[in-house]
């Protein structure tokens, strides 16, 4: 008997050897790998994909292609849904998802370097500048967060009202919007607030910013126009409810869609709608755009392209399932997925369809090409990585 509870006790202490550090390591985040090289010190500095939708007026294109057939080149397996899209960052790709963890893969070695829990939950992609990852959780006390990814440590973390939007980062600052309907303006190397804004209702749509102001949306249909330096209200236009999409702002123009199916172009300087667009479908994800042609998806199951200028549609082309995520443009295709389960890729001058893969799951968040490959999430199921099957390596 005294032998067998020796025996036991031994066993426990083994366990609590080996899963102790393990425990303390994920609250300490320092389950999440690091970055052995500074992507800042790479001659592809400006080929780095560090915010949703590439940049801060959100037009989510690129100057890249990728030529069909292209097939699964290799997957890693994970049971949460991910924010807008994944993020490229030197040999990485790095993205958070809704369960709150941060995930990153060394796409050179095809394989996760990165795997750890950093906030209780988040509804949106965080932002990477300078190995500093600003990310906004929807849940608990920390609720901005400064986090170097070279030393996994918190550089700052601000107890703000629990936050529901991308981080945007402008010069020295980060904003980011709250359930409440407040806009947060704070310090970059700080993260000390230094002023909020009031909207009427909550902020959901990843901001944008052009020129120096700050443009977003709240639920019930406001678009506003605020100084990034100063807070100072430019103006408020009341469009149709509701409005979870954030907007894009391209030659001079705002872009939006509601779930009232309506697309809207808008005046930047006074807020004066342009012209409007029925699309027959609730509207949930961003527009993109390249060369004076827009790009949006609804729950229609059509994904649309839309004269910048006048409002028209120039095609349109039906799956069989839910658009609502943002489509990538590349410089000749355009690249999508529908809760059809389907990742297509059309040509983007007139919309037919030029190649397409089949998943098992919906696909709902929006594609990302990187360094000559596509990197998809399915939903609940993984992330993804396609590519010509003739030349898999990289």
């Amino acid at each position: 008997m005294k032998q067998k509870l020796t025996k036991l006790l031994i066993s426990k202490a083994v366990l609590i050897f080996i899963i102790g550090p393990i425990m303390l390591s994920s609250m300490n985040c320092s389950g999440v790998g690091h970055i052995s090289q500074p992507p800042e010190n790479s001659s592809e500095t400006s080929k780095l994909w560090p915010t949703p939708y590439h940049s801060n007026v959100r037009h989510n294109a690129t100057d890249n292609d990728i030529t069909p057939p292209i097939a699964v080149l290799w997957r890693k397996g994970y049971k949460s849904l991910l924010n807008d899209q994944p993020l490229g960052y030197g040999n990485y790709i790095i993205s958070t998802l809704q369960n709150g963890n941060l995930v990153y893969l060394d796409i050179k070695k095809q394989k996760m370097v990165g795997d750890g829990r950093i906030a209780p939950g988040m509804a949106h992609a965080p932002t990477i500048e300078n190995n500093i990852l600003y990310y906004a959780a929807t849940l608990g006390e920390e609720t901005l967060v400064a986090f170097n990814l070279l030393n996994r440590k918190k550089i700052w973390k601000a107890q703000l009202p629990h936050q529901y939007t991308s981080p945007l980062i402008w010069k020295d600052r980060v904003y980011s919007g709250t359930k409440g309907g407040q806009l947060f303006c704070v310090n970059k190397l700080t993260g000390k607030p230094i002023w909020h804004f009031n909207a009427k209702a909550s902020l959901f749509g990843v901001p944008a910013e052009a020129g120096g102001d700050l443009f977003f949306c709240d639920v019930k249909g406001n678009l506003y126009a605020v100084d990034a330096v100063s807070g100072y209200h430019h103006w408020v236009t009341q469009l149709q409810s509701n409005i979870y999409s954030g907007p894009l702002v391209v030659d001079g123009i705002i872009y939006i869609g509601t779930t009232s199916g309506i697309f809207y172009a808008v005046e930047p300087d006074s807020g004066k709608i342009i012209w409007q667009l029925q699309t027959g479908g609730s509207i949930y994800g961003n527009a993109a755009y390249k060369n004076g042609v827009l790009y949006v998806g609804n729950n229609s199951h059509k994904l649309l392209a839309i004269n910048a200028v006048s409002g028209e549609v120039l095609w349109e082309f039906m799956t069989k399932g839910i658009i609502n995520a943002a489509p990538l443009v590349g410089e000749e295709n355009l690249y999508f997925g529908s809760w059809d389960r389907t990742f297509y890729i059309l040509s983007r001058q007139s919309g037919e369809e030029i190649y397409k893969v089949e998943f098992g799951r919906p696909i709902k968040s929006s594609p990302l090409l990187y360094k000559d490959r596509i990197y998809l999430h399915i939903a609940n199921d993984g992330f993804y990585c396609l590519g010509n099957p003739v030349n898999k390596s990289g």
